[in-house]
């Protein structure tokens, strides 16, 4: 790659689309294994299954705006995680999930700033400029190892600063960003849960309550389906939800067949829509409208599951925030399911 040419086509890239504004471009690096797109996307929503469709990367950044959509592209043993509107919010929780494990390198910045350009592996950073890019402040365990990246980087403005981190990713991720990309169909991992504050791979419901998340994975498989059953359905009654595109896959659940894929699409874009902005406080504080939106995410995920082998329960993370004032009954309940002969705990 030149890297002279490669900055002059980023600029004229910024100059003409929104990603001036906002992008978030994050390459994994994991020569060892190959890694799976679904593995991503779980990783993305903090262990939970992910929605995944095909869309143009322009058109899925303006249909919903409160929403995570990421567009993954592999480029040999690399994979490129591409935010093209509102980006990951939790940026401590990203790179943790995604360095563990292996190397990434990431940039990002939004219209109030946040310039960032970090390498991490097992959630260390080992080179980072942040704030307009600022080359003269870098940091990290190995910064001395960036040289390169770093003289990249040394560039007269901010504008061709941004042109330069997407050189830089250009470079480590094997894959050139252009306006045809934006505007031919992708695979789109959608997010409308981000991984939670202080969530731990691989699973954020088991960071927050460990002790059900042990008592929910030894369970017996009977006990753990039953019980997510009811959980979606208290869920559905509760917040007005039983309406056609839950209660069709539910009926598949019960039956013991497999939606179709349009019909995963239907819950998906019914339920996405109720979308809310994040809320970090107590779920009693939040408004109704939110709390509907994460009785929604809850019942995606745990149809998800159902549809599986109902063993992933990260759902219930969504679902402790929209039963909040019933979460302690339903604590009880979790702990007296009958534990499966063969667990080993």
């Amino acid at each position: 790659m030149r890297v002279d040419a490669a900055i002059n086509h980023y600029r004229n890239l910024l100059d003409r689309t929104w990603l001036r504004e906002s992008i978030a471009w994050t390459v994994i690096i994991a020569d060892d294994r190959p890694v799976e797109f679904q593995e991503i996307a779980t990783m993305l929503a903090g262990g939970a299954p992910a929605e995944v469709w095909e869309d143009t990367p322009r058109m899925a950044t303006e249909r919903i705006s409160s929403i995570n959509h990421v567009i993954p592209v592999r480029a040999g043993s690399r994979i490129n995680l591409i935010e093209p509107g509102v980006i990951h919010t939790n940026i401590d929780e990203f790179r943790r999930w995604m360095s563990s494990g292996r190397r990434i390198w990431s940039t990002s910045w939004h219209i109030k700033g946040g310039e960032t350009l970090i390498c991490a592996e097992n959630d260390e950073i080992l080179f980072g400029i942040s704030e307009y890019f600022d080359t003269d402040r870098p940091f990290g365990a190995d910064v001395a190892a960036a040289q390169h990246e770093l003289d990249i980087m040394r560039q007269p403005s901010l504008f061709e600063r941004k042109a330069a981190a997407l050189a830089v990713m250009e470079l480590h991720g094997g894959f050139r960003l252009s306006s045809e990309w934006l505007d031919s169909p992708q695979p789109v991992i959608t997010i409308d849960r981000p991984i939670p504050l202080g969530a731990i791979p691989p699973s954020a419901f088991a960071s927050a309550e460990p002790e059900l998340a042990a008592q929910l994975r030894n369970a017996s498989p009977a006990a753990r389906r039953s019980f997510q059953i009811r959980l979606i359905e208290r869920l559905a009654d509760k917040y007005d939800l039983r309406i056609p595109q839950v209660t069709t896959i539910l009926d598949h659940i019960r039956g013991d067949t497999h939606p179709t894929h349009r019909q995963w699409r239907d819950l998906a874009i019914e339920t996405t829509y109720l979308s809310q902005d994040h809320w970090y406080g107590d779920p009693a504080d939040a408004a109704p409208e939110w709390l509907r939106w994460q009785a929604a995410i809850a019942i995606r995920q745990g149809l998800r599951a159902l549809d599986a082998d109902a063993r992933n329960t990260e759902s219930l993370l969504s679902a402790r925030n929209a039963l909040h004032d019933t979460w302690e009954y339903l604590r009880e309940e979790i702990l007296a399911l009958p534990r499966d002969s063969e667990s080993p705990d």
